[in-house]
C-alpha cells in the first residue's frame, strides 16, 4: 500500500523554486501578455487580424471540400468568415484608437483653460501613439512654464504701473492742486482789493477758471490712482467709489461687510479697476437708476459683484466691440482670476470677478 504522502506527491507535484525567485500570479502573467499584444503597432495588429481571417477562410474551404457539403453550405461558411472578419477589424480598430479619446479629452480641457492636465497612458496604447502623447505632454509642460513666467512679468508690470500712477496722482494732488489753490486765493484777494469794477470782474472770472482747473486736477489725480486704495484698502475704496457715483446722479451702494480677509495690493488694484470700469460703462450706456457693488472673501477667494438695473446689452456684440470689457477680462487673467459678464437687453447687467488669494495670482 502506497503511503498517503507519496500519493499526494504523485497527484500534485510541487515545483521547486530557486533561492531569490518570486512567483508571479497567473492573472498578472495573463495581464502582461495582453498588454504586450495591445502595444503592438496598429499595422501589426491589422496584419495579424487579416492573417487570422485568411486562416479561417482556408479552414472553411477545406471543411467544405472534405465533407462534400453543398454550395449553399459552403457559401454560408464563407459569409460567416467574412462577417467575422468585419467584426474583428472594427473591434481591433476601435481598441487600437482608444488612446486618441484620451488625447481628445486632454485637448478639450486645455481649450477650457486647464493647462495642468496631462494625457495619461492607456493599456491599448501602441508605441507610435505613446510618442505622440509624450510630445503633447511636453508641449503642455512648456506652455505651463511660459504662462507662469508671463504672469510673473505681467504682475510686475501691474505693480510698477500702479506705483507710477500713484506717484503721478500724489504729485498732482499735493503739488499742482496746492499751487492752483494758492493762485485761487491770490486772485480772490486781488479781486477784493481792486478799485476798478472791470478789473474786479476780470479777476473774479480768472479766479473761477483757476477753481475749475484745480477741481479737474483733483479729479484727474483721483482717476489715476485713488489714495484711499493705498491708505485703507479695497473695501473703503469701493465705498468711496459708491459715494462719488451717487454724487454724480446714480444711486450706488457698496456692501463690503463680507470682505474680512486681507487682499494683496496688486489684486486689490485690479478688482478696483474692474469695479470702476463696470460702473463707468453702466453710467455711459445703460442709464441705470441703481448700481450695487458687493465684495466678499470666502473660501480663499475674493469675489467682486457689480449689478445695475439699466438697459442691459447684447453680450456677444459688447464682447466684439468693447475695449473696456476686453481690458477687464485681460487684467483679471493676469492675476489668474475669472471674469463673467451677464446681461440681456432690458434686464440690467451683472459683472462678476473672482480671484483666488492662495495661488500664484493672489500672492
Amino acid at each position: 500500500m502506497v503511503p498517503t504522502r507519496e500519493i499526494t506527491d504523485i497527484v500534485s507535484p510541487q515545483p521547486t523554486m530557486q533561492e531569490g525567485e518570486t512567483r508571479v500570479p497567473l492573472a498578472v502573467r495573463h495581464t502582461r501578455w495582453v498588454d504586450r499584444v495591445f502595444r503592438v503597432p496598429l499595422s501589426g495588429k491589422l496584419l495579424g487580424a487579416n492573417l487570422l481571417v485568411a486562416l479561417i477562410a482556408l479552414a472553411s474551404l477545406f471543411i467544405a471540400r472534405t465533407t462534400d457539403e453543398s454550395l449553399t453550405e459552403a457559401l454560408l461558411v464563407s459569409m460567416s468568415a467574412v462577417l467575422f472578419s468585419i467584426v474583428a477589424n472594427i473591434a481591433l480598430v476601435t481598441v487600437a484608437l482608444r488612446p486618441l479619446r484620451e488625447l481628445e479629452r486632454t485637448a478639450q480641457r486645455v481649450w477650457a483653460g486647464d493647462l495642468s492636465v496631462r494625457a495619461r497612458p492607456t493599456h491599448t496604447e501602441d508605441p507610435d501613439l505613446g510618442r505622440v502623447r509624450s510630445a503633447i505632454n511636453l508641449l503642455l509642460d512648456g506652455m505651463h512654464h511660459d504662462r507662469a513666467r508671463m504672469r510673473r512679468l505681467a504682475l510686475h508690470a501691474i505693480t510698477v504701473g500702479d506705483r507710477e500712477r500713484a506717484r503721478v496722482g500724489r504729485e498732482l494732488h499735493e503739488s499742482s492742486a496746492q499751487h492752483l489753490a494758492g493762485l485761487t486765493l491770490e486772485l480772490s484777494a486781488m479781486a477784493r482789493d481792486a478799485h476798478d469794477e472791470d478789473s474786479r470782474v476780470q479777476l473774479q472770472r480768472m479766479q473761477q477758471m483757476a477753481q475749475q482747473v484745480m477741481e479737474q486736477v483733483r479729479t484727474l489725480s483721483e482717476t489715476l490712482h485713488p489714495r484711499v486704495l493705498d491708505d485703507l484698502g479695497l473695501a473703503p475704496a469701493l465705498q468711496h467709489l459708491a459715494r462719488k457715483t451717487t454724487e454724480g446722479g446714480i444711486a450706488t451702494t457698496a456692501d463690503t461687510a463680507g470682505a474680512d480677509a486681507p487682499i494683496p495690493q496688486h489684486v486689490a488694484s485690479v478688482l478696483y479697476d474692474v469695479a470702476r470700469e463696470a460702473v463707468a460703462n453702466a453710467a455711459r450706456h445703460a442709464a441705470p437708476a441703481h448700481v450695487e457693488l458687493r465684495l466678499t472673501t470666502e473660501q480663499g477667494a475674493a469675489r467682486l459683484d457689480v449689478r445695475d438695473d439699466g438697459h442691459g446689452m447684447d453680450v456677444g456684440e459688447a464682447e466684439r466691440g468693447g475695449f473696456g470689457l476686453f481690458s477687464m477680462r485681460e487684467r483679471m487673467a493676469l492675476v489668474n482670476g475669472t471674469f463673467q459678464l451677464e446681461s440681456r437687453p432690458g434686464n440690467g447687467t451683472r459683472v462678476v470677478a473672482k480671484v483666488a488669494l492662495d495661488d500664484e495670482g493672489g500672492q
